[in-house]
């Protein structure tokens, strides 16, 4: 088996395409046919940043979790600032793999990743409803007292701020719901937690909180931790493996 063959083959067995919710579009993004891979870039998200990052690296392949193409494709142009990482990636004989949906929810992925980072026991589905499998959720051994629980979950994160909706004025944190990435839309179907935690809450989605805590810690400092796992899931397959070098797409000032 080449290379190219053995690295997809250990990411598809840790997360099964068939996992992926039919809207996504995961798996490969660019495929050129290079089968010879000396170093893999390992991202987040395929922008023209770690795209130009891979080449700068010489990477013969980039492997990301958010999709670079979502729906078809009509026209690609160099006007399209869009359309950029993808054009830049062709040109320079990069191929892109994602794993997008599967990785949320196949068993070890990234809620999984996060529940474990926090030391969660009793790990079972955050629920049901369409988009909530992909969260998980888990208790703490004992009840923490919230602004202790802020303080290790900014540091697991590495992050200096995060968002605290807390209508309900808790103070003791028992049962956790976690699911990283964006999840604010699915507080309103959320039951039996003290706290959850997710990213990209919007503002009458955070009106919705009412018998738990809800903190948003950002899509990106919240999926961000599964890039290392990947690395050590790859580190058998003969190349070179890096992790990009990536902020969120804002700066607070």
């Amino acid at each position: 088996m080449n290379i190219l063959n053995k690295i997809i083959a250990k990411i598809e067995q840790f997360a099964l395409l068939n996992l992926a919710k039919e809207w996504d579009n995961s798996g490969w993004q660019v495929y050129l046919g290079n089968k010879n891979i000396k170093k893999v870039m390992l991202a987040l998200s395929p922008t023209l940043n770690v795209v130009e990052s891979s080449i700068k690296e010489g990477c013969d392949l980039l492997i990301t979790h958010h999709p670079l193409i979502f729906s078809g494709i009509k026209k690609i142009s160099t006007a399209n600032y869009s359309d950029l990482p993808l054009i830049t990636a062709i040109r320079n004989n990069l191929q892109i793999y994602c794993a997008h949906t599967n990785l949320d929810i196949t068993q070890g992925g990234i809620a999984d990743v996060l529940a474990k980072m926090l030391d969660l026991k009793n790990i079972s589905p955050l629920g049901t409803a369409e988009e909530v499998d992909f969260g998980r959720k888990g208790e703490l051994e004992q009840a923490e007292n919230l602004t202790v629980l802020i303080a290790k979950i900014k540091q697991t994160l590495n992050i200096d701020k995060l968002k605290l909706i807390n209508p309900a004025n808790l103070k003791k944190i028992k049962t956790i719901g976690l699911l990283p990435g964006s999840g604010g839309s699915f507080i309103r179907e959320i039951k039996g937690i003290d706290l959850y935690i997710t990213g990209d809450v919007k503002y009458h989605d955070a009106l919705s909180a009412g018998e738990f805590a809800v903190i948003d810690a950002g899509h990106f400092e919240t999926e961000k931790i599964i890039l290392n796992i990947l690395k050590n899931l790859l580190k058998e397959c003969e190349t070179e493996i890096l992790i990009a070098d990536e902020n969120p797409p804002w700066e607070l000032i």
